[in-house]
Order: C-alpha cells, then structure tokens, then sequence
C-alpha cells in the first residue's frame, strides 16, 4: 500500500475580519445564501454547520462568524464536515476532492486527491476521524489522511485484489476497518497506531439490503441503507421504513437520530430509543430537507438542506446565519446607502444589504411580497421599485407598499429604471415601454413591425433616449423621446455598417458611461454608441481593437458579455463565462481579470456587476452565489469636503494601500511629510486616491505624521488631511 501521488499542501491564515465588514482596498467577502446546511458538528467550544459555500461558526452566545473562499478556504462545494479532537481541528472536504484541515487561524490545504489523475472519479462520499487519521471513503476505495502532519498516508481499497472500488463509507471499531462498498460490506483487522491492516473479509450476508453507512453506539455497529436499519450481527432489520427515505443517522448518548425524508420536500427527525421504541423529535411540518443532527447538551441542531439550521431546545426556532434567504436571479440595484437585491422566480421577496448587513424581506406589513423581477432606487426619495409580472410595486420609508398597474394591457413588467430627472419607465412584455412622469402613466408601444415578446432589459441615455434590447436576437430598439430632442422616433440597430454596426445581433447587456457613451455587450463582444439625434444623424457603433498576445482583434470577440457596470473612474468592469474582467476607460487595457482559480469567485460565469459609489466595493453576481470586492476607484464629489482616509491611524507592518476619499473627481494628491518634502503625488480614481505607504524612491516611509493636500484641476476645491504611521495599530 502507498500513497496515490506526491503530497502537496500549504499554509493560509485566515480569520482576519467578520462578513459584513468592509476591508481594505482588495479584499473581498462573501455574501451568500445560506438557506441551506448540510452539515452540523460541535468542535471544541464551537457549533460549526456548512452550506455548500461556506462555514458558520457559532460561539455560546449564538455570535455567527462565516469562513469561506474570501478568507481562507481553498474551495467552494463543501461535502463533509469532520471534528478532529485529539488534534483540535476541523477536516473539510469538498465535491471536487480537495480537502482542507482548519486549526485555529490557519488552513492546511491537501490537495492530492483532487489533483491525481489515476482515477476518473475520486469522489469523497464519506470521512471517518479517529485518533491520528482521517479516513475517506471515496469512489475509489479509503484514502488515509494523517491529521498531525497533514498529509496523505496510505490508500486501502476494501477487497482482496488491491483494485479500485467505490466506497460508500467507513467505521473504525473494535480494532476493525468496516467499509460498505458496491460490492457489499467488508471488514478487515487493523491497528491503527502503526496502520497495520489485515486480509479483507467479505460480509455477503449483508449483500440483499445493500448497506450504504455505518455508525455506531454503545460498542453496536449499525448499517443502513436508504430504508434498512441492521444492528451488526443481527440479520434481521431493526427498522424497515415505506414511504420515506433516511437521509442519516446521528447517535446521541443511547439513542439513534435518523433524518427521514418524505416525498414532497418534508421531513421529520425520529428517535430510536435502546428499549426499540420509536418517537418523533421534530415532524414534517418544520423540516424539509433534514441532513444531519447533533445533540450538544440540551441543545439540538439540525442541517436542513432546504430550510437552513434549526436548534430546539426549550423552544424551536431557525437560527439566523446571516447572507441572503436565497439565491439572487434578479435585476439588483444600489445608491450611497442600499443594495436591493430582488430574489427572482425561484422564491419570493428581496434582500436589501447596507453598512449592517443582509436584511430578507418576504412581507412589508400585511402584504405578502410576490416574485420580483427587478428592482430600481429612485435617487430622489430613496424610494424603491420592484417589477413583479403584472405589476409594479414602490416601496416607500420601508413600510409603505403600493401594488400599482400603469395599464390593462396584458404583458409582463420587466427590467425597471429611473431617469436623470427621477421619471421612472419599465419595460412591458409584449408591448413596448411605459414611463411615470408627475404622477401619470403612460404606455409607449412599440412599432407595430417589431417582435414584442421577450422584450426584458434596456437602460435610459442622457438624451431622454431609451436603449432596448430586442427579443430574438434582433439587435437593438431605440426609442427616443422629445424631452431632448425634437423628434420623438423608433428606432432599430443591427451588424449592417450603416444600421448600427453591431458586433452580434444576439445583444446580451447594456451600460451608460460616465461620458454618456451607450456600451452593447453581445455573444460576440463590445460596441461603443456616441449618438445624437437618432432621428436626423446615422448612428453606428464603434467596434473597440485591442492587442491580445500579439494579435489585435475586436473588444471580446467571440465572448458573451453579460454584463457591464462602470465605476468611479469610468473604468469598465465586464462579466462574461470566463470570470470578471476590469478594463481602462476606452476598454483598451486590461487592469484585473478574476476567475475562480485566483480569486474568491464561486463561479467563472458572472451575471451582473454593481459598484457602491462611495467605498467603491464592486458586488458580482456569479451563476452560483454574490461576492464582492474592494475596488480602487470611487465617485466623485460635486464639492470637496472633508477627507476621509482609512486605515487611518496606519501600523508600520501595513503593507497595503491607504484609500484617500471623498475627493472631488480625479483630484490631484500629494502626500508630504511635515516639513513640506514631497513623498507622493497621484491623480484620483473617481474620487479615490491610493497610496502605498511608500516614497517617491519606492521605499517605505518611517513611523510618523503625514500631510495629505487635495485640489481639483482648477485649484478651487482644495482640503488638507493628516495620516499617522505609527506601531501599535
């Protein structure tokens, strides 16, 4: 027996700072939905339970503190949760076989099962923690993991014949290795402290109820499948369920929890007491998806894969994990002081997040929140706005809803914005737009030539200009108002030179710079509109070249953009299926690209982008779950007040970048000591400037006060601030 493939592991420190605070410049956090636990396992002074994303840490006093990819973990899609108490530590795996062992403030990665390439599945279906090693039963036989050096020690497979097998899970007990298999239950003698193992026996009279885990309690070993209970050596079943699945069974002091599953997403928790008698603990009508109990003391906790982690004690209740209800799979939208993040067609409601955290809202007063498709903030009230299939709802002080129908026409209410002058407009399935101003609605159809059905997502121009894709990849509809120009007209955009000069027809997002310009991202990259009078000038697109390892081509030729946001430096932040993209302000140049592989990201495949405008955090929307990240750029102020400069007081091992904002846009910055000697000069990004501790020479500056001098390109809006470097901090 040998190890499968060189051992390669390393070293991460984690645990630096709690979800819902905001870091420095280049730091992310997660923001996910954790409306589903898998697992459950006390550790320590801790109550740790997991969502495919992410781990909860959960103290005494019920304080919540989340690890994840944006601080420490090595993976997404957590499958097993193990608590290793001779070695104070907790093993985590992963559906991708990586495997990460936290103890304390550090994270050991041991990625050698999922990087070997000796079998096509190495699936981990179970882990078994005793004494020194973790056992992993995996789709290729038990992998042996030694917990004190952190690293892979061995490799079992539970037959005589030394080939692969898939393995369903493994026990240790009474000196013995039990292991159930696809091809039956199988035992062999072992000692553990030099991992001495013997010749496999082959349990076959177990075979007909084809027993898939193993658990113990009180010296007895049990085996079940998804409907047999056997308590090994007996061969009659101890319990036979109809109409139910078990999803598991966890042991508390003489007793068996089983999870049990029925159809229709409901479940119910069931004790098996030592005297055969049988009582439910929790019922179907607060279960859906139980997956693991642990009794900790008086405490029960359950992971419901559907519901979330429930506890019951002297009182039963759903305990608060903080993120979003669920999924976000809607348009969302953001000002200085809110994130509203509708959830979409899969469940109703919307999230709102701000300096405190995620807020989930499912009712505001008596009424019940439908599905919301979109969401807007009107800038002059803070008022919000959601589009819900035949209705548009405003939302006002957070406690007043009105349900509002513009008109009678049939056709469902899409994306939703407000213009510069605070009107708001919505698209209307099946018929065209329709537009709020004073009060009063009004309906503007589309041309009777135009395919109505599918219309979804536009965006609103400087110009009273309204930029729509069309359904059926068809391009672009543009409508134009008189509000600007004196021609209210119809228009519509395609790939012919002189009819728009799209790169795609397939058009899949749109954005509006800062300068005004209409950005069109497609499934074959980026056109550029700067348009006037679209009803007396021609107006074509500009097709971006960029220089690509050599070779010039067109701005994401060949890619879907599906989205484009701006930030406060008018810089370009693209999601596309290959992860994020930050471009220069003409899109020429690339400034950072985020996949899963060098970043927190969960997925490569980013569906919509928001940036905060005043701490300039950029939230990215993957197909899977939201994080987010602190951007270096933020906007710009009218006029300049006081600066804000953080971290500030600053400790001499800082090594990142001190943000300077609240500037006016693109303010001139000098950083001087206080005998007036220049260390630093920049021009703000938006209305941030970033400095990194460092001289004009490149060398760090020492322990001390620091001058920050602030004017605008005119030298009329002018401030001073103070930074301090100093030990301590």
């Amino acid at each position: 027996m040998k190890s499968i493939v060189t051992i390669l592991f390393s070293v991460f420190a984690i645990l630096s700072n709690a979800q819902n605070k905001l870091g420095p410049i280049g730091q992310w956090r997660a923001h996910f939905d954790n409306s589903s636990i898998q697992q459950v396992v006390k550790g320590g002074n801790y109550i740790y339970a997991s969502s495919p994303y992410q781990i909860i840490r959960i103290d005494k006093h019920n304080n919540n503190y989340w690890i994840d990819k944006s601080n420490g973990l090595s993976d997404i899609n957590i499958n097993h949760l193990s608590w290793d108490e001779d070695q104070s530590q907790l093993v985590i795996t992963y559906t991708n076989s990586n495997i990460d062992i936290l103890k304390d403030d550090q994270i050991y990665n041991i990625n050698a099962v999922q990087l070997t390439t000796l079998y096509p599945d190495k699936k981990i279906n179970a882990v078994q923690v005793y004494k020194r090693w973790a056992f992993l039963a995996t789709n290729f036989g038990i992998v042996v993991v030694d917990l004190v050096n952190h690293e892979i020690k061995e490799n079992w497979y539970p037959n005589n014949n030394q080939q692969s097998v898939v393995t369903y899970d493994v026990l240790i007990a009474n000196d013995s290795v039990y292991a159930t298999t696809e091809n039956g239950l199988w035992s062999a003698p072992v000692n553990t402290n030099n991992l001495q193992l013997k010749a496999w026996l082959h349990l076959n009279e177990y075979d007909p109820y084809l027993l898939k885990k193993l658990t113990q309690l009180n010296g007895i070993i049990y085996g079940y499948s998804s409907t047999v209970v056997l308590a090994l050596p007996q061969k009659k079943p101890l319990l036979q369920l109809k109409g139910s699945i078990i999803n598991s069974i966890n042991t508390s002091v003489n007793n068996l929890n089983i999870s049990i599953q029925y159809p229709n997403q409901k479940g119910a928790l069931l004790q098996f007491n030592k005297d055969m008698s049988m009582a439910t603990i929790v019922d179907s009508n607060i279960l859906g998806v139980p997956k693991k109990c642990l009794l900790d003391n008086n405490n029960l906790w359950i992971a419901d894969s559907l519901k979330g982690l429930l506890l019951k004690n002297s009182s039963t209740q759903w305990v608060s994990l903080g993120g979003t209800d669920g999924r976000i799979e809607s348009f969302s939208a953001i000002n200085e002081l809110d994130m509203i993040a509708p959830y979409g067609p899969q469940k109703k409601g919307f999230a709102k997040f701000n300096e405190t955290g995620w807020t989930n809202y499912k009712q505001i007063g008596l009424s019940d929140l439908p599905n919301l498709h979109a969401s807007e903030i009107n800038f002059k009230d803070n008022s919000f706005w959601f589009t819900s299939n035949y209705s548009i709802l405003k939302l006002s002080n957070e406690n007043k809803l009105d349900f509002i129908q513009p008109n009678n026409l049939p056709g469902a209410f899409k994306q939703i914005k407000a213009d510069q002058n605070n009107n708001i407009w919505a698209i209307q399935d099946q018929q065209g737009m329709v537009k709020q101003a004073n009060n009063n609605w009004i309906t503007i159809p589309l041309p009777n030539t135009y395919s109505k059905n599918g219309l979804n997502q536009f965006i609103l121009s400087n110009q009273g200009q309204a930029w729509i894709i069309a359904p059926n990849q068809q391009g672009l509809y543009v409508y134009q108002s008189n509000s600007f120009y004196a021609n209210e007209i119809w228009k519509q955009y395609t790939t012919q030179p002189a009819n728009g000069n799209l790169p795609s027809t397939n058009v899949t997002s749109l954005c509006k710079d800062l300068n005004g310009s209409i950005w069109v991202g497609t499934d074959n990259g980026i056109g550029i509109y700067n348009c006037g009078d679209i009803g007396s000038e021609p107006c074509n697109a500009y097709l971006p070249i960029v220089k690509n390892n050599g070779f010039n081509g067109y701005l994401f030729q060949k890619e879907t953009v599906h989205c484009i946001s701006i930030d406060g430096a008018n810089r370009k932040w693209i999601g596309t299926n290959n992860g994020a993209w930050l471009l220069s302000e003409d899109g020429e140049s690339i400034i950072e690209h985020f996949t899963k592989l060098n970043s927190p990201l969960p997925n490569d495949t980013v569906f919509q982008i928001l940036i905060h405008p005043n701490t300039g955090e950029v939230f990215l929307n993957t197909k899977n779950q939201m994080v987010s990240y602190r951007g270096t750029a933020t906007n710009g102020k009218e006029t300049q007040s006081t600066i804000q400069i953080f971290p500030n007081p600053v400790s001499t091992h800082f090594n990142g970048n001190i943000a300077i904002r609240n500037l006016v846009e693109n303010a001139l910055v000098k950083v001087t000591d206080l005998s007036g000697k220049l260390l630093y000069q920049t021009t703000a990004l938006g209305g941030q400037a970033l400095w990194n501790g460092r001289n004009l020479q490149g060398g760090k500056v020492a322990a001390g006060i620091y001058l920050v001098f602030v004017r605008d390109i005119s030298g009329n809006e002018k401030s001073v601030g103070k930074i301090v470097i100093a030990d301590g901090y």
